[in-house]
């Protein structure tokens, strides 16, 4: 079984009672619009990078390297630390044995550091500082099967001996993503009895302003190209949508390239956080327009992750930002169904700005304005446990104030925190007040292309 199958086991075990109590069986989504594959190539660039190990000054490599003591000896760990010496752990080392998080003085920590670790460990260095009296190491423990941070200060005692005056240890799995493949979305699936799913590129990420590169167009079509071709294996369930970020140069271009590829002329998937759009910018809302008029042109329909982030987070989204598309962009695509994602927010955290998104354009259908006659919302990752009472009221009111014809099912890529398909449903019908009838007409709804 594969990493992303065994960490969706985990994520069944520890799943509510009452959302997997739920009768899943008994209404079940037909197609799960909003999916994702992971190519061997984007995995690996997804993966966090553990910083190269360095060479620590000679004097520092002869005493914390050449001459640290056995992991075991207690003895011999004391005279590494001062008098005073305090140990902080994060909060996923307390299954290490201390009821507390802080450890001072030399006594105790020698005694908790013997008996921390079952095996023998060192300490690698990624970076040190040093002047005359005090210094500071950055590294990773080596030899013991989890992955521990570590941050030393330093103080040179008046022996001459360096010795620790404070250390952290952050307890930091270093999760290797591994490919998602067109097998373990149908294994997926089959798990749920969710017969079809859209499968949405994610191309658009060789694009971000994080990890664009020299090769970025041509890493853009490997993973579409990629995408397309596991799609092939299962045609009869999975339907894919290439992707890209619509403000580069090359956008037009591999549109029109998706469009003439038997495996992806199905749509197009736009993420505008991702791709770090402005609503607010002229220059892109242009673009962008020019990207619709080229969608609509081919009749390829389009996913949209319309949030651009907060105040904090990227530019500012909310209302205003939800207005210029409908107002601005919609009506550069008049005849293809656009798919508003996450029901016009982030996913995961329903924050206000995403709240004021959706309630405009619930408010633009409920007016019967046209530019909306096109309009679907996938409700992907919008729903967790953790939703408030008064969340999940807003989006059963909005969701009605919308149409449910006009709701899709979507859960979204089964890793870094998403629940898979099953649950994903599970939790959405445990946690939302809708009525049965409401729930069905949510898991029979089809979109348009998926037809």
């Amino acid at each position: 079984m594969n990493r992303l199958l065994v960490a969706c086991a985990l994520v069944v075990r520890v799943a509510s009672t009452a959302a997997q109590s739920q009768p899943v069986a008994a209404i079940v989504p037909v197609v799960d619009h909003h999916q994702h594959l992971l190519s061997p190539e984007l995995a690996a660039a997804w993966s966090p990078p553990v910083p190269a190990p360095i060479e620590l000054p000679p004097e520092l490599q002869r005493r914390f390297r050449a001459g640290a003591p056995r992991y075991n000896d207690s003895a011999a760990i004391a005279d590494f630390y001062t008098e005073n010496a305090l140990v902080s752990f994060s909060q996923g080392a307390l299954f290490l044995g201390t009821p507390t998080n802080w450890i001072r003085g030399r006594g105790r920590v020698a005694g908790f550091l013997s008996r921390a670790f079952r095996n023998q460990y060192s300490l690698t260095p990624v970076a040190y500082g040093v002047n005359d009296s005090s210094g500071f190491i950055v590294g990773y423990f080596s030899g013991i099967p989890r992955h521990y941070d570590v941050h030393l200060s330093l103080r040179k005692a008046s022996d001459g001996a360096w010795r620790i005056a404070a250390q952290s240890i952050t307890y930091a799995p270093r999760p290797t993503l591994q490919a998602v493949t067109a097998e373990d979305l149908i294994a997926l699936l089959d798990t749920a009895g969710i017969r079809r799913a859209l499968v949405l590129s994610v191309a658009y990420t060789w694009g971000s302003p994080a990890l664009r590169g020299n090769d970025e167009y041509a890493q853009v079509r490997r993973e579409n190209d990629w995408t397309g071709q596991q799609v092939t294996k299962y045609s009869d369930r999975l339907r894919a949508f290439c992707s890209f970020n619509p403000l580069r140069d090359y956008a037009l271009a591999e549109l029109d390239r998706c469009a003439k590829d038997p495996n992806l002329h199905y749509g197009l998937k736009l993420h505008f956080a991702n791709s770090d759009v402005d609503l607010r910018n002229p220059a892109h809302v242009e673009q962008l327009r020019q990207v619709f008029r080229a969608a609509n042109a081919h009749r390829m329909p389009v996913v949209i992750h319309l949030w651009t982030g907060d105040e904090q987070v990227g530019h500012p989204y909310g209302r205003a930002e939800a207005q210029i598309f409908l107002n601005d962009i919609l009506p550069a695509a008049p005849d293809i169904p656009i798919q508003i994602a996450h029901l016009a927010g982030s996913g995961p955290r329903l924050d206000p700005g995403s709240k004021d998104a959706l309630a405009m354009f619930a408010d633009a259908v409920a007016a019967h304005n046209p530019r909306t006659r096109n309009l679907y919302f996938d409700v992907a990752t919008n729903v967790t446990m953790q939703i408030s009472a008064e969340d999940a009221r807003f989006i059963a009111a909005h969701l009605r104030q919308i149409g449910l014809q006009r709701i899709l099912y979507g859960s979204d890529l089964a890793i870094v925190g998403n629940l898979p398909p099953r649950q994903g449903w599970g939790v959405f019908r445990a946690m939302i007040p809708l009525t049965e009838a409401e729930f069905r007409t949510i898991a029979e709804n089809v979109a348009p292309y998926m037809r």
